[in-house]
């Protein structure tokens, strides 16, 4: 049997994105153009090297899903092909860092894509923005959320008490309006973001050396890079690949 063409196991992260952009006013990738231009590559490394020392990307994305409804906050990567990662530098620029994919099904969940034309139908699906924002409040902390709830297990068998019931029905679809993405399905590049095959992550992602598999910068940035992952002591064994050599192959 022949395998699917193409499975993911590595996630990327852009930190080239326009400084200070307004991602409630985006459905297209054309409208990150209009709010300002991609970092340079010597900015987006250095918002690079933040993250390699921090260990954490930060949750600060919010998106207008519709109406006054908004996502809860949010940091993203996108499933990817090495290959076509030059295709998306014209909106988040040339510098990335990937994740191993087994780091990534831990902590982010896919979004789903819905047309605008579409709209109407998640509209009679959106709860109330009360449970909405309980729900979001509930799950602000994602992404220790496994690890929260495992110890609330354990302190409750512990005790022999009885264990926490499922969250409530409409919270949960509160929560899961944060992984609606609206946009349009077009085959121009900049009139869609259904290629970034984009996964989230509430709040903030902790992540530690083992959980990172490359990063891409471009060529002239290498030896830099290099430099500060000896310093935070990332293992040599993770991949520092040159952007002219993805453009080029």
């Amino acid at each position: 049997m022949t395998a699917q063409r193409y499975y993911s196991n590595i996630y990327w992260h852009f930190t080239g994105s326009p400084k200070g952009i307004d991602w409630r006013e985006v459905r297209r990738p054309a409208d990150i153009k209009d709010q300002g231009p991609v970092l340079d590559p010597a900015t987006a490394k250095d918002t690079l090297k933040l993250i390699l020392t921090s260990k954490t990307l930060l949750g600060r994305c919010t998106e207008r899903v519709v109406a006054d409804l908004e996502t809860a906050k949010f940091c993203c990567v996108t499933d990817i092909p090495l290959k076509d990662l030059p295709s998306h530098a014209p909106y988040y620029g040339k510098v990335a860092i990937g994740f191993k994919a087994s780091a990534v099904h831990k902590s982010f969940l896919p979004v789903m894509y819905v047309p605008t034309e579409s709209m109407p139908v998640v509209e009679m699906m959106v709860p109330n923005r009360k449970l909405t924002e309980m729900a979001n409040d509930f799950l602000k902390y994602q992404s220790s959320f496994q690890e929260q709830q495992a110890m609330k297990l354990m302190s409750l068998a512990m005790h022999n008490k009885e264990v926490v019931r499922k969250p409530d029905a409409e919270a949960m679809k509160g929560f899961l309006m944060n992984f609606v993405k609206v946009t349009d399905f077009d085959p121009a590049p900049e009139n869609t973001f259904y290629r970034e095959r984009e996964w989230r992550n509430i709040g903030d992602f902790g992540f530690t050396v083992d959980d990172v598999a490359a990063v891409v910068v471009p060529e002239a940035l290498i030896g830099e890079v290099r430099e500060h992952f000896d310093q935070e002591r990332y293992p040599p064994s993770i991949s520092i690949v040159a952007w002219e050599f993805i453009e080029h192959a």
